[in-house]
C-alpha cells in the first residue's frame, strides 16, 4: 500500500527532475546566428576521452531521452567555452565523479552531471581561437537561456526572478 510519505517522496523526487526550459523568440532575434558550425555529439561522458580535440571551442550539454525517434524532446541544458575542450569535458568528469562538496563544488553542475547522467550528451564545436568561442557562447546563452547557465544578461535575469 502507498502511504502518504511515499507519495510525498515521489513528488519530491519528480520536482527535482523538473527543469524549465526559456523559450524567448527575441532573444533568437537579437542573437548573431552562425549556421556553419560542425557540432560533434557523443555521450557524456565520452569514451574514450582522447576524441575530444584539444582546441577551443564551446560545448553544450544536451538531456536527450532517444525515445520515438522525436529529437525535439531534447533539452539544451548548459552552454560553455573552452580554451581546451578535452581538459574541460575531463573537469566535468572529475565533477561528476566526485562527492559533493558546498565549498569546492558548484552545486547546479554537480546536480545536472549526476542526476542526468546516463542522458547527456556532450556537444562540441571547435573555433580557431578563444575569442571566437566566448563570442560563440555569449550568443548562444543569449538567444536560449539554458537552464543550469546562471550567467544571464541583466534584463532576462530580472525577469526570471520576478516570475519564479
Amino acid at each position: 500500500m502507498t502511504t502518504s510519505q511515499d507519495k510525498v517522496r515521489d513528488l519530491a523526487y519528480m520536482n527535482q527532475h523538473h527543469v524549465q526550459m526559456f523559450f524567448f523568440p527575441e532573444s533568437w532575434a537579437s542573437a548573431a546566428n552562425q549556421a556553419n558550425l560542425n557540432w560533434i555529439n557523443v555521450d557524456f561522458p565520452p569514451t574514450p576521452r582522447r576524441i575530444i580535440p584539444r582546441s577551443p571551442g564551446v560545448y553544450a550539454f544536451v538531456v536527450e531521452p532517444n525515445m520515438f525517434n522525436f529529437s525535439p524532446a531534447n533539452g539544451l541544458f548548459y552552454v560553455g567555452k573552452a580554451t581546451n575542450l578535452y581538459e574541460r569535458v575531463g573537469a566535468y568528469i572529475t565533477d561528476m565523479n566526485a562527492d559533493y562538496d558546498s565549498k569546492n563544488t558548484r552545486a547546479h553542475i554537480w546536480m545536472m552531471l549526476n542526476q542526468w547522467n546516463s542522458h547527456l550528451k556532450y556537444y562540441y564545436v571547435t573555433t580557431n581561437t578563444v575569442d571566437e568561442a566566448e563570442e560563440l557562447e555569449d550568443q548562444m546563452i543569449l538567444a536560449f537561456k539554458p537552464h543550469y547557465n546562471k550567467r544571464l544578461d541583466a534584463v532576462t535575469a530580472r525577469a526570471e526572478r520576478a516570475f519564479s
